[in-house]
C-alpha cells in the first residue's frame, strides 16, 4: 500500500457516491440478470398456487394468479429501469443539444428557444404525459415519448445557461481566430462543459422518472399487463393489502429505495453541504484539541513567531549602479495569524513578501535576514542554495500568486499541476494514488466535482476557480506558512468573499500562518490579524488590525482608509484622494517619502527620515510619522473613521 493510500484514502466524491448509488446499482444488476436470477417465469399462471405466502419455494410468495412475486420484482426492475434509461437518454440528448445551440447562437434564436423552454418547464409534467398517452394509447414506446416530453426542458435550461456564460470568453474568440467552425466549437468545446451539470441533475431525475412511470402504471396508463412493472404490481396488490401484504409491499419498497438513492446520488454529485475537514490533511503535530483556540496570545515569545524578517533590502541593477526598491523592511508573522502587507501599486509589498523565499528575478540583490522557525527547527532563508530552498518552498511554505492564468501552464490540465505538486512534496505514490490525493486537495480548496475539474485546462476555469487551484497546489506540501500575493485583485466582489472565506477556514482549521499582500484595506480587514502598511519601499505603519484601522497614525494609512467606500455615505459623496504621485523608491528623498503628498508635512519632513517607532496608543502599534514640536496639527478623526471598515 502506498503512502498516499495510507494517508488519504479514497476521495470524498467516491466515498460519498458509491453508498448513495448502491440501491440503483443493485436493482440495475438484478434487472440485467433477471433471466438468470428469477426462479420462475414471471408470466406463468398457476391458479392452484394463488396468494401463497412467502416460503422456500416462493421467497416473496405468489400473486392472485399464482405468479412468482420475486420473479416479477426482478423483471419489473428490468422494465422500469430500461424505460428510465431510455427517457434519460432522449431527454438529455434533446435538452443538452437544444440548450447548447441556443446559448451559442444567442440573439433571436436564443430568445425563441428560451421561451419554448420556459413554456415546457411551466406545464405540469404529469398532465403532459397523460395527454400524450391518452392520444397515443398505453405502451412502452408511448410511455417513453410521454416522459421525454416532460423531462427534456430542465436539461435545456441548464445547458443554455452554462454555454451562455462561455459564449463571449477569450478562449472561444481565440478558437474563431484560429479558424474553428461552429460545429467544432459547439461539439468539442461547449457540449462537454454543458453536459457536466446536466449529469448531476440526472442523478436526481432518475428517481422522478421511476416514480412517474410507476404512477402512470398505477393509473393503468403505463406498462400494460402481463409485463411486470412495479407500479402495475402495486395496482394488482391494492385489493389484498389486508390479506396478502407480500403483493404490494415489495414493489413499494423497491420504488422507495430507488427514488431515495437517486436523490442522495444527486446531492453527492452536486457536492451537497459536505465540507470535508482539512484536519485530515495535516500532520498530527498541527492538530489541535476540540475547542482549543488557534490564535496564540500576543507576546514577545520567540516560539510564537514563525517568520521573522529583519532589515530586508532589495535592489536591481540600474545604469552603472543599483537602485533599491525595498529598504530596511522588518516584520514578523506569528503562528496561526494573518499578516496583511498593504500599499499602493509599486510600494514594494509583493517584493517584501516574496524576497525571503528567493522568488524574485535572478538579478535582484537581497540583503538582510529572514528566519523561518518550523517544526523542523529554525532556518535562515537568506543565502540558501537552490537545493536547500526546494526543501522550504512548496513544503514548509506555500505561495499563491496574483495572475493565476499566467502561473498555470495552459497546455497542462489542472490535475497535472496538482499531481506534480503532490509528487514534489513526497506525498504521491502510483499515478492513481497521486490523482486521488490531488482530487481531495481540489475539493478542500472549495472546487465542486474535483474529478471533472482535474481534467480541465486552466483557461476553461473562472478566475476564482483558478485561484482555488493555486491554493490546492500550495496545500500539497502541508505548509505551515502560506503567502498569498493579491489573491483577490482580479475577482469580483462575491468571488473575493469566497476566496477570503476559504483562506480564513484554512487559518482556523490548520492553525496556518499567512502573509496576504493587497492594495485594499477593505479586503484584508475581514481576514488579517496584523497589518503592515508600505509606501515607497518602506513600512510606514504596522500593528494589530483593529488598532491600525480604528486609530491610524500615519497620514498615508488615513488616505488608504479614506479611499474605501462607506455604505452609509450619501449619494454623490466624492472620495477623498491624496494629491501628487506615488513614491518611486526608498531612496528618492533624504526625508519622508510621503512628505510631498502629506497634508500635515512640515519643512523638516523633507530632510529627516522618520523611524518606525511605537505610538502612544499601544506598544505593538508602530508608525513612521514624525511629531515635531510646534508642527501642524493632524486633522481630527471623525466618528466614521474611527469605526474602521
Amino acid at each position: 500500500m502506498t503512502e498516499g493510500r495510507r494517508r488519504w484514502g479514497l476521495p470524498a466524491s467516491v466515498r460519498g457516491v458509491t453508498p448513495a448509488a448502491l440501491p440503483l446499482i443493485v436493482f440495475a444488476i438484478a434487472g440485467l440478470l433477471a433471466p438468470v436470477l428469477s426462479p420462475a417465469d414471471p408470466a406463468a399462471i398457476d391458479l392452484t398456487a394463488g396468494l401463497l405466502p412467502p416460503s422456500a419455494d416462493h421467497l416473496l410468495g405468489t400473486d392472485q394468479l399464482g405468479r412468482d412475486q420475486l420473479s416479477r420484482i426482478l423483471y419489473g426492475a428490468r422494465v422500469s429501469l430500461s424505460v428510465t434509461a431510455a427517457v434519460l437518454a432522449i431527454s438529455m440528448t434533446v435538452g443538452v443539444v437544444t440548450g447548447t445551440v441556443a446559448g451559442y447562437l444567442g440573439g433571436g434564436v436564443d430568445r425563441v428557444i428560451a421561451r419554448v423552454i420556459d413554456m415546457a418547464v411551466s406545464l405540469p409534467g404529469m398532465l403532459v404525459a397523460l395527454a400524450v398517452i391518452g392520444v397515443r394509447g398505453p405502451g412502452v414506446e408511448n410511455l417513453v415519448v410521454a416522459m421525454s416530453l416532460w423531462t427534456w426542458a430542465p436539461y435545456a435550461r441548464i445547458a443554455r445557461a452554462q454555454v451562455a456564460g462561455l459564449r463571449g470568453s477569450p478562449h472561444l474568440d481565440a478558437l474563431r481566430l484560429l479558424g474553428a467552425g461552429p460545429v467544432r466549437v459547439v461539439g468539442r468545446h461547449l457540449l462537454p462543459p454543458a453536459l457536466a451539470p446536466c449529469l448531476v441533475y440526472a442523478g436526481t431525475d432518475v428517481g422522478a422518472i421511476v416514480l412517474g412511470v410507476a404512477t402512470l402504471s398505477f393509473l393503468g396508463l403505463g406498462i400494460p399487463p402481463p409485463q411486470p412493472e412495479w407500479g402495475q404490481m402495486l395496482v394488482e396488490g391494492r385489493p389484498f393489502l389486508a390479506s396478502a401484504w407480500w403483493l404490494a409491499y415489495p414493489p413499494g419498497i423497491a420504488i422507495t429505495a430507488v427514488v431515495f438513492a437517486s436523490n442522495l446520488l444527486g446531492e453527492r454529485l452536486a457536492g451537497g453541504d459536505e465540507r470535508p475537514s482539512i484536519l485530515r490533511l495535516v500532520r498530527p503535530a498541527l492538530r489541535r484539541p476540540a475547542g482549543a483556540s488557534v490564535t496564540p496570545a500576543a507576546s514577545a515569545d520567540d516560539d510564537a513567531v514563525l517568520l521573522r524578517v529583519r532589515d530586508l533590502s532589495v535592489g536591481y541593477p540600474y545604469g552603472d549602479g543599483r537602485r533599491r526598491v525595498v529598504a530596511a523592511v522588518s516584520y514578523e508573522v506569528r503562528r496561526a495569524r494573518v499578516l496583511a502587507i498593504v500599499g499602493e501599486t509599486g510600494s514594494g509589498k509583493t517584493t517584501s513578501a516574496l524576497a525571503p523565499f528567493g522568488l524574485l528575478d535572478p538579478s535582484a540583490v537581497v540583503t538582510g535576514s529572514a528566519t523561518l522557525s518550523t517544526g523542523a527547527g529554525a532556518r535562515e532563508l537568506m543565502g540558501l542554495t537552490p537545493r536547500e530552498r526546494r526543501r522550504v518552498n512548496g513544503r514548509q511554505v506555500g505561495v499563491v500568486f496574483q495572475d493565476s492564468l499566467a502561473v498555470l501552464n495552459p497546455l497542462r490540465t489542472v490535475g497535472a499541476h496538482v499531481d506534480e505538486a503532490v509528487r514534489n512534496a513526497g506525498r504521491g505514490g502510483r499515478r492513481a494514488a497521486t490523482r486521488r490525493v490531488s482530487e481531495e486537495l481540489l475539493r478542500l480548496a472549495g472546487l465542486p466535482d474535483p474529478a471533472a475539474i482535474a481534467g480541465e485546462l486552466p483557461h476553461r476555469l473562472s478566475g476564482g476557480m483558478r485561484q482555488r487551484v493555486q491554493i490546492a497546489v500550495a496545500l500539497a506540501g502541508e505548509p505551515e506558512l502560506l503567502v498569498a500575493d493579491e489573491p483577490t485583485s482580479a475577482l469580483d466582489v462575491t468571488v473575493q468573499a469566497r476566496v477570503l472565506d476559504l483562506l480564513g477556514r484554512l487559518r482556523d482549521e490548520l492553525g496556518m500562518a499567512m502573509v496576504v499582500v493587497s492594495h485594499d484595506l477593505a479586503v484584508v480587514s475581514r481576514l488579517a490579524d496584523d497589518v503592515a502598511v508600505m509606501y515607497a519601499g518602506r513600512i510606514v505603519e504596522s500593528g494589530p488590525l483593529a488598532t491600525v484601522i480604528g486609530d491610524p497614525d500615519h497620514p498615508y494609512t488615513r488616505g488608504l482608509l479614506d479611499a474605501v467606500p462607506r455604505p452609509g455615505a450619501a449619494p454623490g459623496t466624492r472620495f477623498r484622494t491624496m494629491p501628487g504621485r506615488a513614491g518611486t523608491g526608498p531612496d528618492e528623498t533624504g526625508g519622508c517619502a510621503f512628505a510631498p503628498r502629506c497634508p500635515i508635512a512640515v519643512a523638516a519632513c523633507a530632510k529627516d527620515r522618520p523611524a518606525l517607532e511605537p505610538t502612544a496608543s499601544a506598544p505593538a502599534h508602530r508608525s513612521a510619522c514624525p511629531r515635531h514640536p510646534g508642527g501642524a496639527a493632524r486633522p481630527p478623526r471623525t466618528a466614521d473613521e474611527r469605526e474602521g471598515l
